[in-house]
């Protein structure tokens, strides 16, 4: 039985003076509306999250997963998984992930972030005519905005 793995990647480019945000989840890149681009990368990101739910004893270290390419640290994973949003390439790219406690602390430009509640829900945002999906944001909004 394969496993979804609860890691995803945005990479925010400027198209035409647009931010287009590149998400390693969605099969095509999409203009960023409505809100300033990490804003709208957070909510992307959250709402993968609260569509792939996992029990926790499912839930692996994505740090180790991807051979450590997020920290110099070498060494055993160990310790509690932490929800983890990664800042890297200067804020241009952005990292949601499950990493055990070890490799979260070893992590440069890392926040634990909270799990999100039970009864959130995904709501999907079309874009203007000829685009693809924009945003899958997540309620409630102040969850969100803890990412």
């Amino acid at each position: 039985m394969a496993l979804s793995a609860r890691a995803w990647t945005v990479t925010i480019n400027s198209s035409a003076g647009r931010p287009m945000l590149t998400c390693s989840a969605c099969p095509q890149p999409f203009v960023a509306m409505g809100a300033d681009g990490v804003v709208q990368v957070r909510r992307h990101l959250a709402g993968h999250l609260v569509e792939s739910r996992l029990p926790t004893y499912l839930r692996t270290c994505q740090c180790r997963e991807r051979v450590c390419v997020w920290h110099g640290r070498r060494g055993p994973c160990s310790g509690p998984l932490r929800l983890l949003l990664i800042r890297a390439d200067r804020g241009l790219t952005w990292h949601l992930a499950d990493a055990c406690a070890a490799c979260a602390a070893a992590i440069p430009y890392a926040a634990t972030v909270p799990e999100p509640p039970q009864d959130a829900a995904v709501r999907h945002v079309r874009a203007p005519e000829g685009e693809a999906v924009v945003d899958l944001t997540c309620e409630p909004v102040e969850w969100v905005e803890a990412l």
